[in-house]
């Protein structure tokens, strides 16, 4: 549908929500007439506004402000394809997980959510059973480990003193 997003992906901070469309945008730029747009707080709503009544495809947002857009009528999720809930321990760290489940309401059933998170605490796991379909769950080790061989020690040194104790 001509002007109405189909994909949104929710961040945690403003500074997200830009290099997350900057990323998408670039990506996007291959197809012809496809636009992305961030909403964020700090920013004056005219752009946002007046950027949503030209048309775009994908929204990257903070949950605030994307409510704040659903309140207002100026954003239409109807034509949602994809949710993408990007880093959701942070969004619930940050106290968002209400604002996050108001946006998966307003959302339609036949969407496709993917969530990704660093940790999943049990509020973010309920997200994932009530919201996700068939969800998989991937989980990547962690492959940062202390050798046991090696031995620590430090000294302490003036600062006159550290570049002859570092060189020795």
């Amino acid at each position: 549908p001509a002007g109405k997003p189909q994909v949104l992906v929710l961040e945690p901070t403003r500074e997200l929500a830009i290099q997350v469309a900057e990323a998408f945008q670039k990506d996007a730029n291959h197809i012809p007439g496809c636009q992305v747009l961030p909403i964020y707080g700090g920013q004056s709503y005219q752009p946002q506004l007046s950027a949503r009544k030209r048309g775009v495809h994908g929204v990257v947002g903070t949950p605030g402000r994307v409510i704040d857009h659903l309140e207002r009528g100026s954003l239409d999720l109807s034509a949602l394809r994809m949710l993408v809930l990007d880093e959701a321990d942070e969004m619930l760290r940050m106290g968002f997980i209400d604002d996050v489940e108001a946006v998966l309401k307003k959302t339609p059933e036949t969407r496709q959510v993917a969530l990704f998170s660093a940790t999943m605490p049990s509020q973010i796991k309920r997200i994932a059973q009530t919201y996700l379909k068939n969800p998989v769950e991937i989980a990547i080790k962690s492959l940062t480990s202390t050798a046991e061989n090696i031995r620590q020690r430090f000294w302490m040194v003036s600062g006159i003193n550290k570049l002859d104790a570092l060189t020795r």
